[in-house]
């Protein structure tokens, strides 16, 4: 067995309970965690836009997300799973 390589008295060890404490979800947080896959460029391009903007990855894809059911919902959008069932 290896022992680890810290100190118990280390700073960083120390303060991982305030850190932790600091990310908790509040209860009045309305966000929650949604996880996908989208290739690797997708994912690099929507990162550069967010640094780019000054933004976040969350608020883009957010907005990218409210624009799409937005069309969709309101017939703009004839492209969906159910356009084309042959019925």
């Amino acid at each position: 067995m290896t022992k680890a390589n810290y100190d118990l008295s280390d700073e960083f060890v120390k303060g991982a309970e305030d850190r932790a404490s600091k990310h908790k979800v509040k209860t009045s947080d309305t966000l929650v965690m949604l996880n996908t896959r989208v290739p690797k460029e997708l994912r690099n391009r929507i990162k550069m836009a967010a640094l780019k903007n000054d933004s976040s990855i969350t608020a883009i894809i957010g907005e990218a997300l409210e624009t799409w059911l937005t069309e969709n919902e309101s017939g703009k959008s004839s492209n969906n799973a159910f356009s084309d069932d042959g019925l």
